[in-house]
């Protein structure tokens, strides 16, 4: 039997991303692209944890600060944010994360449920 052989149950991709952090993932199957946000434009009178809009390969695309989102400070590293995109009952957005990681291969009955006591955001 070789070390790729699964015999436990299904695997499931993730795509890692780091905010503030903590590692998050994401998985590989919701994930569209993986990019460095360029002309944002800001929308008027959105909440703050929307970052603005963004033209994606000719998609109008909402891109979400994901800082804002989880209720962390704004980073002060001086490294520009990076972007992942996703699609949403066919509505295009970005995410905006400090790293991408690397995609990790987790098996699906390791996995555990968030704990009660968890913000929900």
């Amino acid at each position: 039997m070789s070390k790729n052989d699964n015999t436990e149950g299904a695997v499931s991709e993730f795509v890692t991303a780091m905010i503030g952090g903590q590692l998050f993932g994401l998985p590989i199957s919701r994930v569209q692209d993986v990019f460095m946000p360029e002309r944002l434009t800001r929308v008027p009178l959105s909440s703050g944890e929307i970052a603005g809009v963004l033209n994606l390969r000719g998609r109008i695309v909402t891109v979400v600060d994901m800082r804002a989102r989880l209720g962390l400070p704004k980073n002060e590293d001086g490294k520009p944010p990076m972007a992942i995109g996703v699609d949403l009952r066919g509505e295009s957005y970005g995410l905006l994360i400090d790293q991408i990681g690397e995609v990790l291969k987790l098996a699906d009955d390791g996995r555990e449920e968030n704990p009660v006591n968890l913000d929900p955001r």
